[in-house]
């Protein structure tokens, strides 16, 4: 199972930043709720499409890149 909605947005967020990325950058690139970014962020982590990094920082993994290349695709 994939993902969409705001996990797809955060995911491109991510992707789009090239590098490593807060919570809180994420909260107000989406203009959400920094502790929902986080909820957000921390499931795409569980799902393996993100590393959460022992900075609380998040950067993408090849899963989540092939993710958005599929998503692409569609």
């Amino acid at each position: 199972m994939g993902v969409s909605g705001t996990e797809l947005e955060a995911l491109r967020i991510v992707e789009e930043s090239k590098a490593e990325v807060t919570a809180h950058a994420v909260s107000r690139k989406l203009n959400i709720e920094p502790n929902y970014a986080r909820l957000v962020l921390t499931s795409l982590a569980k799902k393996d499409y993100l590393d959460l990094l022992a900075s609380g920082r998040y950067r993408m993994t090849q899963k989540g890149m092939d993710e958005l290349k599929r998503k692409k695709k569609s």
